[in-house]
């Protein structure tokens, strides 16, 4: 009987241990992709939303990650004329400093984090 109490003891305290490295990765997880979310959804369907979010699907991007978790990386598209600082939050673009929207760059990088499908929609 002490065996049993022992074992069930043990197999519920590796399990408690799991969920709660899993419970941490997910925290992680959502802090890095924080910044995306300060947008009201509504920004996301005004026109000029729109046409960035698909220049961002269609267009090519180089893109270097620094972080591939948080987002940061060194981006440009065919037509920059350089190669920008961006993350899931701000960018160096001059689109970004006129409109302090997400521009191509950030909806670019939302795409290939899997936040936004091309349509717009946030998953």
């Amino acid at each position: 009987m002490k065996i049993l109490f022992v074992a069930l003891a043990l197999f519920f305290g590796v399990w408690a241990w799991k969920i709660r490295i899993y419970l941490k990765w997910e925290r992680k997880k959502k802090e890095n992709v924080r910044p995306f979310y300060r947008w009201d959804e509504s920004v996301h369907q005004e026109p000029e939303q729109k046409k960035r979010r698909r220049q961002a699907a269609e267009e090519f991007f180089s893109i270097k990650y620094q972080d591939e978790e948080k987002g940061l990386a060194r981006i440009r598209a065919d037509g920059d004329p350089a190669e920008y600082w961006c993350n899931l939050g701000i960018c160096q673009c001059q689109e970004f400093k006129q409109t302090h929207k997400p521009c191509k760059h950030i909806y670019k990088i939302a795409l290939e984090k899997r936040l936004i499908n091309a349509e717009g929609g946030l998953l």
